[in-house]
């Protein structure tokens, strides 16, 4: 299953009903800087996993959450093949993301400044996002290593032939780098 993501969060930071959301969001987010068009292949090879740690366990800023609830946070790991990423791409899964969550948990109007960087809605100060990215040939379904051209039958990326060239590219030049 490529990629996947992880979201770790206090108990209780997400109903079911916005779990189910997310994880759906973030999938098709994911996907949609691998792939060009998503297709459903690739929506149902992205597992979503929720890991839930108890509020005792939650330190913020190294204080206790129990005692500084409005302190909840997130942390997004998205781990990717990395031929299909570039900066660019990098930059739109960090959007999406945040767009997810204000999808799901919406838009208070609050607003934070940190020097000339605008966060809005204030709580998006406490989503950290990960993107972790594999390198080629460390990638691994059914038992065996697979590469992007792989990957790309998997997630049915035949259609998004653009798209694909470019991440062969990229692997190709990720492969090289790895060598020397």
């Amino acid at each position: 299953m490529m990629p996947f993501l992880r979201i770790t969060h206090p108990a209780g930071a997400f109903t079911a009903d916005q779990k189910e959301k997310l994880a759906a969001s973030l999938a098709y987010g994911v996907m949609a800087q691998e792939l060009d068009p998503v297709t459903e292949n690739s929506i149902d090879a992205t597992p979503v996993v929720f890991d839930e740690i108890a509020l005792h366990n939650c330190f913020p800023g190294g204080r206790p959450l129990t005692r500084h609830p409005d302190k909840v946070f997130w942390i997004v790991e998205a781990l990717v093949a990395a031929a299909f990423f570039d900066q660019a791409h990098r930059d739109a899964l960090q959007a999406a993301v945040a767009r997810s969550f204000v999808e799901v948990l919406g838009d208070d109007g609050s607003e934070v400044m940190r020097g000339d960087l605008r966060i809005s809605p204030a709580y998006l100060l406490r989503l950290y996002t990960v993107i972790v990215e594999i390198p080629e040939g460390s990638w691994g379904a059914g038992g065996r290593t697979i590469e992007v051209d792989q990957i790309g039958q998997i997630l049915g990326a035949g259609a998004g032939a653009e798209r694909l060239a470019e991440a062969q590219e990229n692997a190709a030049k990720l492969k090289a780098a790895r060598v020397s």
